[in-house]
């Protein structure tokens, strides 16, 4: 019983140091220029607040809605600072050349509505067909935001450890044969 009200103090308190701090809502793009044919990731982040109603804009005319909304909340405590996070992000393709402005999203906190700023995108022709997706950037990282694909120290050969001694190097695991029993 003791435990149930102390967690539900500690909910109050932080709700509490989380409503003093204000809240900011941003848009953030992959990149502000892109080729034809190429998508491009629009990211609007909520920083300390609690968000109701979200209203994306509307991408058309001269965006394709490729995947999105997809939402993504974190809440973290450091040195007794609550902050919290709420992030939707929308995958989107040009449909033609020129220079766009993605509309402007807003959300509702605490009763009071906040709203990004309009952003511009430059589409180029793109006569070569490159294709450049940032979602495989992403599948490359892992939790830490570091690409899986990028040789690690220990992949260094000659490497010692803090005493001189060599660092075994990792080694492939030799394929392990099936035991077979007869009845």
């Amino acid at each position: 019983m003791r435990n149930l009200i102390f967690y539900t103090l500690a909910l109050l308190f932080s709700t509490a140091m989380m409503a003093q701090k204000d809240a900011k809502f941003s848009v953030k793009v992959s990149s502000d220029s892109i080729l034809l044919g190429n998508e491009i990731k629009v990211s609007f982040k909520l920083e300390n607040g609690e968000g109701r109603k979200f209203t994306a804009p509307d991408f058309e005319p001269h965006f394709v809605l490729v995947s999105g909304p997809n939402t993504f909340s974190s809440m973290s405590m450091t040195n007794g600072q609550v902050s919290h996070t709420t992030e939707y992000s929308f995958y989107i393709q040009p449909k033609e050349t020129g220079s766009f402005y993605i509309p402007p999203a807003s959300i509702e906190v605490n009763g009071k509505a906040l709203e990004t700023k309009p952003l511009e995108v430059q589409v180029w022709p793109n006569p070569e067909g490159i294709k450049i997706n940032p979602r495989e950037k992403e599948a490359r990282e892992d939790f830490f935001g570091l690409d899986r694909n990028f040789p690690s120290l220990r992949d260094l050969p000659g490497l010692r450890d803090y005493w001189g001694n060599p660092v075994p190097q990792p080694t492939e695991d030799p394929k392990k044969k099936r035991k077979t029993y007869k009845l």
